[in-house]
């Protein structure tokens, strides 16, 4: 025979159950990193900060014979005043950006383009880089890239070379099963 006291038991512990269960469930937050609240370049580029300059989606875009590099991405200046941004990879001579107070270069207009010299580092790599702005210094990795891909092609210096993607092409079959 069931009671009232035995159906307030069983509604009890079917509510702490279910509480349990919604708890469970809920609280992996608590205890592990949510990826969202991790700041990561979400590009192929990297994003440094150096002083007020802030550069973001930074790489070296190399030609076929990796002997130059132009280099892409954003320079913003959050100071107020003009800054000059050095970027010096590896054993190449250093490029200069300069960044007006307040502004942002963006180095894939042709007005702004830094073209690195004997770079000598393949589509793929990592560049060591030093990055300074009025004598702070920020080492960082940056990737080089070629004109494999699309959105890279119109920056490759001296043009992108065509056997870089003909492996890329499909090529026609003729099946003969049937299929």
């Amino acid at each position: 025979m069931i009671t009232a006291r035995m159906t307030a038991g069983r509604r009890i512990a079917a509510s702490l159950a279910v509480a349990a269960l919604a708890f469970g469930v809920t609280s992996c937050g608590a205890i592990n990193e949510q990826a969202t609240n991790t700041d990561y370049a979400a590009s192929d580029g990297v994003n440094v900060d150096v002083a007020d300059a802030k550069v973001r989606n930074l790489m070296f875009v190399t030609n076929s014979d990796d002997t130059q590099a132009r280099l892409i991405g954003t320079v913003v200046n959050a100071g107020d005043s003009a800054l000059t941004l050095s970027v010096k990879a590896d054993s190449a001579s250093p490029v200069s950006i300069p960044v007006p107070a307040d502004g942002t270069v963006k180095l894939e207009d042709d007005e702004n383009e830094q073209i690195i010299k004997n770079l000598g580092i393949r589509a793929g790599e990592h560049a060591d880089s030093v990055f300074t702005v009025s004598g702070e210094e920020v080492e960082f990795s940056v990737p080089v890239v070629d004109g494999t891909l699309a959105e890279y092609r119109d920056f490759v210096p001296g043009g992108a070379d065509a056997s870089v993607t003909e492996h890329l092409t499909p090529e026609e079959t003729h099946s003969t099963s049937g299929h």
